[in-house]
């Protein structure tokens, strides 16, 4: 008896318990840019030029044949420079929801003014009636308008991109992209080289220089590669004094890098700031002058843009020179190398007439810690340095530094 009034308590402890289910499901996706213009949104329509989202709006499993949805789009801004706190630029939403019986695909280009009308995977027609619901009045943000005016571009500063999908029984799904956008225009030649004037100053000792220049960061990762950075690509041509009056006639002439002539730039890669002349470019030879640039390309909602370098020129030393070689005629890319390493005055002393190894020439073996290296390893390791952690696990360089000179015959 005890145990049958047990039994019909706990029954009635569960009589009347409700659960939830979730009736939408949601799926985003955020293209990604690095420079962001102004006119990929009209505040006043809505109407944007450029895909900024692709969603999937569908209704979970075991939820009604149909459901009403509302979607919603907001773009906030937060800059400091522009006094600019948290501010929505602009709000787009519907006034009467979806009838969801299908699956849609939907993106920010569709919530516009001029939109009446979505379809679903079936080719059923859903209407679509829009508003917008809030926008910044420009009259009061003069500093961001002033900024907008001169390049086009949304200023500096932190947006918030917020898609939002709620159902009628309250359930509801945001998704949103925080962006640190800058529009990184920075774009400085470092080495080799200088101006034109000064390619005496400026001589080399390798046929395989580094090239290294300055740059600031891009908040954009490729969608297909998944790297990160601005993209950047290069071009080394000579420069002859008979037949170019410039280094911007010299840099548009018949390139050493690339050598297919129809590339116009050799791609380095996303995210560098130096780069390594390949040993399977166009040979560099000793005593000519070279010039050299950099493009980076910047993904916009306008498309790709592209950023040039100045232009650097430099000279690849000559050895064989009557007035520097100092008894040496080695002109091997080992040589001049070594040189680069330990310095041209220690290496005249050693291969010049009478020095220690005068007349001797690299055989091109090179050892790191017992192994043989590639040359290329070893102007790395020049131009960067050597690698190391520092006492918080964090990655630098530090020069290096020629403690002896030994010689083996």
């Amino acid at each position: 008896m005890r145990l049958k009034n047990f039994k019909n308590k706990l029954i009635f402890s569960l009589t009347g318990i409700s659960l939830s289910f979730g009736q939408i499901e949601f799926d985003v996706n955020w293209t990604p840019y690095v420079t962001y213009y102004l006119s990929m949104v009209d505040i006043n329509t809505g109407e944007s030029s450029m895909p900024i989202f692709m969603a999937e709006l569908s209704r979970e499993e075991g939820a009604p044949d149909q459901v009403d949805v509302d979607i919603e789009f907001e773009i906030i801004i937060d800059s400091d420079a522009l006094d600019v706190n948290n501010e929505t630029l602009v709000k787009v939403e519907t006034l009467q929801p979806l009838q969801l019986t299908d699956p849609i695909f939907i993106s920010n280009m569709d919530l516009n003014m001029s939109t009446t009308a979505l379809y679903d995977v079936s080719g059923n027609r859903l209407d679509l009636n829009l508003d917008i619901s809030e926008q910044m009045d420009m009259t009061d943000a003069e500093q961001m308008m002033s900024a907008i005016v001169q390049t086009g571009q949304l200023p500096n500063g932190i947006y918030t991109f917020r898609v939002t999908a709620t159902a009628a029984n309250g359930e509801q799904i945001s998704r949103e992209d925080i962006l640190n956008i800058s529009n990184p225009t920075l774009l400085q030649l470092i080495s080799p080289g200088g101006i034109l004037a000064d390619t005496i100053i400026n001589e080399i000792y390798t046929s395989y220089p580094v090239f290294q220049w300055e740059s600031d960061p891009c908040n954009y990762i490729d969608p297909n590669s998944g790297e990160s950075g601005c993209e950047y690509f290069v071009r080394v041509a000579e420069f002859r004094s008979d037949e170019h009056s410039s280094v911007d006639q010299a840099i548009e002439s018949v390139t050493r890098l690339p050598l297919d002539q129809s590339l116009g730039f050799q791609q380095i890669g996303y995210g560098f700031t130096t780069f390594q002349y390949p040993t399977d470019g166009g040979d560099l030879e000793p005593g000519k002058v070279y010039v050299w640039q950099i493009r980076k390309d910047l993904v916009t909602t306008s498309g790709t843009e592209e950023i040039l370098s100045d232009i650097m020129a430099f000279k690849v030393k000559d050895f064989t020179s009557t007035d520097d070689n100092n008894g040496s005629e080695d002109i091997s890319p080992e040589l001049m190398l070594l040189r680069t390493i330990i310095g041209d005055d220690l290496a005249n002393r050693m291969f010049g007439m009478g020095g220690q190894v005068s007349g001797m020439i690299p055989n091109g073996n090179i050892t790191l810690n017992g192994e043989n290296i590639d040359m290329s390893v070893v102007q790395s390791l020049v131009s960067t340095g050597i690698p190391f952690e520092d006492e918080d696990g964090n990655q630098s360089y530090r020069p290096m530094e020629v403690i002896s000179v030994e010689v083996i015959e």
